[in-house]
């Protein structure tokens, strides 16, 4: 990411500090911005990792809080886009506009494979993923 670009999500989400005060959002904002691309519409794109936007969920916050309190979310929602910050992005000018490999889990004991599709839990039959 350049400077540039950078700057300005995070000047354009300084508008969802009142917002992130709520924990569940701050968490939504946060798992929004893991591992998804967004474009404004001015043309300009940012991306970011897992850590980068846990600082910047932390650093809009501002309540002491670091990276790591938002790390590896315990919604396990990182790469998803809540539809309310779906809504609060679009009033910024800000679309997701697609995301890496989806969260999977499997469960060891029946090597049954779950995917994260659009925040719902599904089987995965296609474990060559």
């Amino acid at each position: 990411m350049d400077d540039l670009t950078e700057r300005i999500l995070e000047d354009d989400i300084r508008a969802l500090a009142g917002r992130a005060d709520d924990p569940a959002f701050a968490d939504e904002l946060y798992c929004a911005l893991c591992n998804v691309d967004w474009v404004h519409d001015d043309g300009t794109e940012w991306s970011g990792s897992w850590r980068y936007a846990g600082g910047v969920v932390a650093g809009l916050r501002d309540v002491g809080e670091d990276y790591l309190d938002f790390y590896c979310s315990p919604s396990g929602a990182e790469g998803t886009i809540s539809d309310r910050v779906a809504d609060a992005m679009r009033a910024l000018g800000w679309h997701g506009t697609g995301h890496g490999a989806p969260l999977r889990l499997i469960d060891v004991t029946t090597g049954t494979s779950t995917v994260l599709i659009d925040g719902e839990w599904a089987v995965d039959d296609d474990l060559s993923r």
